[in-house]
């Protein structure tokens, strides 16, 4: 017997959770399983019955099931039993204790026939009830479906009959949650499945549990709410600490309180029609008519007093309609009612009640609005589906925001707000519950609100807005489904021993430590008003340094012998946040820009080209926490090599990506004096040399059909971007420095040279055979050749084109003349030649005399009778 099985048996949940014991279904196991093991008595059933049964321990188990069947079954005396709420399900719990017995005493498939075989034969006998309603009918169950059904009894009578206040200590373990939650999935399967099989024995007891409930319809309520409760605690944070429960009624902020009070200090409450009209419901709230509970008399409710209040409640407003929403003209009616929807999902989420509760809270508020108020002068309910008291105040809190913000944004908007920083706090607790939301809206408990925040932040630029008011807040990844969270990167508070190992590296004496910087690159490359310096400037600003990305903190350790590279790690996590954001050329644009500023700022980091291994596991380290990066924010199109970096290469690739995005702003913006322009020119003349050194490695050119360029990312082929065209248009020769000219580099050889060789020598060649034609052909006979027998293509052509038609016309011939019947007739005269001659062989052979002298032989005749057929 499984050993999971056991797990579940009653006397093992009772352990796990002590508040089982209140139920009846385990009061009443209690008391049968006394009477199990209880002193063998002998009677006649006990002698008679059993007789053919021959297994000794079958025979042990059914004699101890008797003492407790039997009592039951007679009316005999079982205080405990007899003084139980639910009488009518006694038979389910003596099945459930029968059950439980069985995986307990490890009974497997063929012993549980046997001993549901003689429950059978033997239910009108000694085991069968006085009374009509004691009697109980036993069906013959595999061990499969007694696994099942004692889990649907389990869910039912023991998860659903426990105080509401037990659900959430159940679900601290998943284990037992998911044991729950899978007794409801099998009853709804069950409803489905015994449709078509009502035959079976697991669909004839189901069916008889069905049957139960159904002449309970204020129980049978709630097994829709109690599917949606098991989902909302499976997926609920159990850690998280409850939280008070306040009465209704009373005094509280009519939205979030920390909302509430940042709204107070620029007076923005009241500037909304939403805070006036909680008001007016709060005048409007007064008190409970008691005969309003008149109606909850046939549910069955855990918390009445309380459903009955709000109950009350809800017709006191809807009394008040008209006054209410009068002074509300500017708000639609259907604004003003979603108002009125969202003040009780505040109210509902203060008050101990169940889901099922507030259920029929709803189902009676939609049937007291159709009943008693025309259709246009009312407020019916939202659509309720099973939501816990968190959802509410969610659905809620996400609510009130997008009524504010329009208020908010004109906060943000003004040039010194002394509250922007915790707006911009509030915005982002706002957005991570949106993505909270928006991952357990399994259920479509959210899909109202989180249309409304699309709809506010999707088709405009106020993203954009928040990302300048609120930098650094990751609002910009509120969006992004692949991120679980709204910031990819925990932040937190650096110790003091990392802040210790991440000062500046004051103990660097000499400028061998500071890393390689160059110098021509300072003077040449790093000119100002050049479009790269200011793009480069922004990946260089300086990070935070109070706050620290858990996924650079790797690096810290590697910190203090290489300097600034925990730095650096931190500016490129900005730096890929915003590339993340980016689409189509301007991302592939920034990325080529982030990839050659990675690349030069490790060349300045001190000792990173030491010969010991150290320098080489900062890199590795560096590029792994990248990696991890580029991961989290989902970029798949931008890539570092990280395999046997040459930073010297590194380096020049980057002067020419440079001086090619540079290329316009000088070419069609720079206008110079002699002073200016010789630094400009220092600067081609430089690049110039670069450019000739990489020209033939970065182009594959064709002599009339342009190049094709084999790193994009840092050069273009194109002629017009050649460094000479620059010398010229800034006039350089004019400058002294500069008289003697720059050499203009130009492509070296083409990809289709030796092609167009041997066509202009193929041509030269054909020129010459053309002339010898009109030569006397007695004279010169060895060299005219023919275009057709010189060339061996039309040789081997003409070949097998002759040999295929041979084929088609011998084809021909065999099937439209007599030569093809001649060739066919031939073979089978052979044939029919070879076959008379072995025949005659056969019979010179067989024959039993020759041809001779048979005068003294004597001759042998035998014959055989001829049978007539019958007629």
């Amino acid at each position: 017997m499984s050993n999971k099985r056991k797990e579940f048996t009653l006397t093992e949940l009772a352990e796990k959770y002590t508040f089982f014991e209140e139920s009846d279904l385990y009061k009443f196991y209690q008391e049968v399983d006394k009477t199990y093991k209880g002193v063998e008595n002998n009677n006649f059933c006990n002698k008679v019955l059993l007789s053919g049964v021959e297994d000794p321990v079958i025979i042990t188990f059914l004699k101890s099931i008797l003492r407790g069947l039997y009592p039951l079954l007679n009316n005999e005396n079982f205080p405990i039993v007899n003084n139980i709420n639910s009488q009518d399900k006694h038979c389910i719990y003596l099945k459930y204790w029968l059950y439980d017995q069985l995986i307990i005493n490890n009974f497997h498939g063929y012993d549980i026939k046997i001993i549901f075989d003689f429950l059978e034969k033997h239910k009108n006998a000694c085991i069968k009830a006085k009374s009509p309603e004691k009697s109980c009918v036993f069906y013959n169950l595999t061990l499969e479906d007694i696994d099942d059904i004692k889990n649907l009894y389990a869910y039912s009578e023991l998860f659903y009959e426990t105080k509401i206040k037990n659900f959430r200590e159940i679900s601290k373990d998943k284990k037992y949650l998911n044991y729950f939650k899978r007794g409801f999935d099998l009853y709804r399967r069950s409803k489905i499945k015994c449709l078509s099989a009502r035959s079976k024995e697991f669909c004839k007891e189901f069916n008889d549990y069905k049957s139960i409930y159904e002449d309970y319809k204020k129980q049978s309520a709630f097994l829709s709410c109690q599917e949606h409760f098991l989902d909302t605690l499976y997926n609920e944070d159990t850690s998280s600490s409850e939280e008070a429960l306040l009465k209704v009624g009373t005094p509280k902020e009519t939205v979030d309180s920390d909302f509430y009070e940042l709204l107070k200090k620029d007076d923005l409450l009241e500037k909304s029609h939403l805070s006036k009209f909680y008001e007016s419901l709060n005048e409007g709230y007064g008190t409970h008519n008691d005969s309003s509970c008149t109606s909850l008399s046939e549910y069955s409710l855990k918390e009445k007093t309380t459903i009955c209040e709000l109950l009350g409640h809800v017709e006191n407003i809807l009394e008040k309609w008209d006054k209410i929403y009068t002074p509300h003209q500017e708000l639609s009616s259907n604004k003003a009612c979603d108002y009125m929807n969202y003040w009780f999902y505040d109210r509902l989420s203060h008050v101990d009640a169940t889901m099922c509760d507030i259920e029929i809270f709803y189902f009676l508020w939609h049937k007291y609005a159709r009943a008693k108020h025309p259709p246009k002068k009312t407020c019916y309910n939202k659509e309720y589906s099973g939501l816990s008291k968190k959802q509410l105040r969610n659905k809620k809190t996400l609510f009130d925001f997008l009524e504010y913000y329009d208020y908010i944004k004109d906060e943000l908007n003004k040039d010194k707000n002394e509250n922007q920083s915790d707006y911009c706090k509030y915005i982002k607790g706002i957005f991570q519950l949106y993505k909270d939301m928006e991952r357990k809206n399994i259920s479509h408990s959210y899909s109202e609100e989180l249309k409304l925040f699309h709809m506010k932040f999707v088709p405009n630029d106020e993203l954009h807005f928040l990302e300048e008011k609120c930098p650094d807040m990751c609002l910009e990844f509120v969006f992004n489904k692949k991120l679980k969270t709204l910031c990819p990167f925990e932040e937190k508070s650096l110790s003091e021993e990392q802040k210790e190992k991440l000062k500046a590296c004051e103990h660097l004496k000499s400028s061998s430590d500071r890393g390689h910087i160059d110098e021509k690159y300072e003077k040449f490359y790093n000119i100002t008003n050049l479009t790269t310096y200011n793009i480069y400037k922004e990946l260089n600003e300086e990070a935070k340094t109070d706050n620290s990305y858990s996924i650079c903190e790797r690096l810290i350790p590697f910190n203090d012998i290489h300097c600034g590279i925990y730095d650096l790690c931190i500016k490129v996590v900005r730096n890929l946040k915003k590339l993340s954001r980016m689409e189509n050329k301007k991302r592939t644009d920034r990325c080529e820009f982030i990839t050659h500023w990675v690349y030069d700022e490790i060349r300045k980091i001190p000792n990173i080209f030491s010969n010991n291994s150290y320098g080489t596991d900062a890199i590795r380290e560096f590029f792994n926490a990248v990696y991890d990066i580029l991961r989290k924010l989902d970029i798949t199109n931008c890539f570092f090599n990280t395999i046997n970096i040459n930073f010297d290469e590194q380096k020049e690739k980057k002067y020419l990506h440079d001086y090619f995005k540079n290329y316009n702003k000088i070419k069609n913006e720079i206008v110079c004096n002699n002073t200016e322009c010789e630094k400009y020119c220092e600067y081609v003349t430089s690049i110039n040399e670069l450019y000739g050194k990489y020209i033939n490695r970065c182009c594959y050119c064709f002599k009339f059909h342009g190049c094709k360029e084999r790193y994009p990312d840092y050069f273009k082929c194109d002629d017009i971007y050649n460094p000479h065209n620059i010398f010229e248009k800034l006039k350089c020769n004019q400058i002294e420095k500069f008289r003697k000219g720059m050499v203009k580099v130009g492509k070296s050889n083409f990809a289709d040279d030796h092609v167009l060789w041997l066509t202009d020598k193929y041509g030269k060649e054909e020129k010459t055979l053309l002339k010898l034609e009109k030569i006397d052909s007695s004279s010169t006979p060895e060299k005219i050749c023919s275009e057709i027998t010189c060339d061996p293509f039309y040789v081997a052509a003409i070949g097998a084109f002759g040999l295929m038609g041979f084929f088609l016309l011998f084809f021909i011939l065999y099937k439209l003349t007599p030569l093809g019947s001649y060739f066919h007739n031939r073979g089978t005269r052979k044939k029919r030649n070879h076959f008379q001659k072995r025949y005659k062989t056969f019979l010179d052979d067989d024959v039993e005399f020759k041809h001779g002298n048979m005068k003294n032989r004597r001759m042998s005749l035998a014959y055989h009778q001829v049978r007539r057929p019958i007629e």
